[in-house]
């Protein structure tokens, strides 16, 4: 999966994978590219869907302001500024659909229950929607800060990392080993409140005891936040239906079976092209009612970008389900985080496979990701190796499980001279 979890996906490429690496080249070439500290399918929702709706608001905003949003057939008798004034008027009043088999009711109220009132809207509401995919990455940016640890600031370690000399990227992995040493043991039990072994042991499994102190914050806020994606690719179909006045959320349906029944699809009745408009001009003695048949050019565009997001948002509901799913299978079962710490100290032949492993140094792996890195260590350390690489994250795990096991065994060595202190006092 993505960098949410530490999951060990073995040395195939997958296709987000691929897709992630050829978009983030193209940024780093134009210089848009920033810290990663999500996978490809949460970018997806916050940054390139937020560029998507942005491109479609300048195209609809264009055909709005620069050119004709409404043409509307008026009688011959019209002068040059009664057509000009038809037009205005129409625009912002409101057209209404009736189709041209069907009758023109004569009730002025029932005219009105069929009006469009959304295509003045359009550009503000694209806006409204790429506000609301941003909302997600805006709360966790406020929940990250505070873990502890500086996300932005690790990231640019990472990069930094990549471009120095041998010498200088020594004293740069030195100081990553110190922030994260300080970061992890900062951990402290006894200020997690009571029932603090229960507690933990609850935490390895369930969301709800989840805190700096258990070592599971930034792993339980990537699954809020995940769930936040979904929710948000959902809701914005209802929000839409709610807008357009139509039934919306069925709108991909129904051309999918139009497709497949061979009937024509580029048009729908929830977009009409040709629609009538009712205005009033008042004169000195009467008020003169006119119905002008007018055509809107706006709706070809905006049909097309709405039937567009509505396969946009069921796929990225989709990929957000999946996102989620394995984010929380992968959470549930610690194995995963062992395998991808293991693959590293394997690299650097601190561990050995199989039955050359001793008893003693799979306790200490088990104890190093267990009580040592924990789930928000692993996150970390995947940040870590998604914006810098491999070989230098192969480093760090080096340097952090070797400073583990140095403190482990000098507190044992310590241990057993105090126990050997208190019985030659017996004695």
């Amino acid at each position: 999966m993505g960098n949410g979890l530490c999951v060990e996906t073995g040395s195939s490429m997958t296709v987000f994978d691929w897709m992630d690496h050829v978009l983030g080249t193209v940024q780093a070439q134009v210089g848009l590219r920033t810290i990663y500290d999500d996978d490809f399918i949460d970018r997806l929702n916050h940054y390139y869907t937020v560029i998507l709706l942005i491109v479609f608001t300048v195209i609809v905003s264009t055909n709005q302001y620069v050119g004709d949003p409404i043409e509307c057939w008026c009688p011959a008798d019209f002068t040059e500024n009664r057509v000009d004034y038809t037009n205005f008027v129409c625009w912002v009043s409101n057209t209404y659909y009736i189709p041209m088999q069907n009758q023109i009711p004569v009730n002025v109220d029932n005219r009105r229950q069929k009006e469009l009132t959304y295509y003045q809207w359009v550009p503000i509401i694209l806006l409204i929607l790429a506000l609301l995919f941003k909302m997600p990455r805006m709360v966790w940016k406020v929940l990250s800060a505070s873990s502890g640890i500086s996300m932005d600031k690790l990231g640019n370690l990472a990069k930094e990392t990549q471009y120095i000399s041998p010498e200088d990227r020594e004293k740069k992995l030195n100081h990553i080993v110190k922030y994260l040493d300080q970061w992890l043991s900062g951990v402290q039990h006894y200020r997690a409140g009571m029932c603090v072994k229960l507690r933990e042991s609850a935490s390895k499994f369930a969301c709800c005891f989840c805190g700096r102190h258990f070592g599971n914050y930034l792993v339980t806020c990537v699954l809020f936040i995940k769930l936040l994606y979904l929710v948000n690719a959902i809701s914005q179909l209802y929000i839409l239906n709610a807008f357009l006045g139509t039934d919306y959320s069925v709108y991909g349906i129904e051309v999918l079976t139009s497709l497949y029944n061979g009937e024509d699809w580029t048009y729908s009745p929830r977009f009409p092209r040709v629609t009538l408009c009712d205005f009033e001009i008042r004169q000195m003695t009467n008020l003169q009612r006119w119905t002008v048949q007018c055509v809107l050019p706006i709706n070809l565009f905006n049909e097309k970008i709405f039937i567009f997001l509505w396969f946009w948002h069921v796929l990225l509901a989709f990929l957000s389900a999946f996102s989620l799913v394995v984010s929380a299978y992968a959470f549930m079962f610690p194995q995963h985080r062992k395998s991808y710490i293991r693959k590293y100290l394997l690299l650097n032949k601190l561990y050995k496979t199989g039955r050359m492993a001793s008893e003693r140094e799979k306790k200490m792996v088990r104890r190093f990701v267990d009580n040592y890195l924990r789930h928000d260590g692993c996150y970390v350390l995947r940040v870590f190796s998604n914006n810098a690489n491999d070989v230098i994250t192969s480093e760090i795990i080096k340097y952090l499980y070797q400073d583990y096991v140095k403190e482990k065994e000098q507190r044992e060595n310590k241990d057993v001279d105090t126990n050997g202190l208190m019985e030659d006092s017996q004695k």
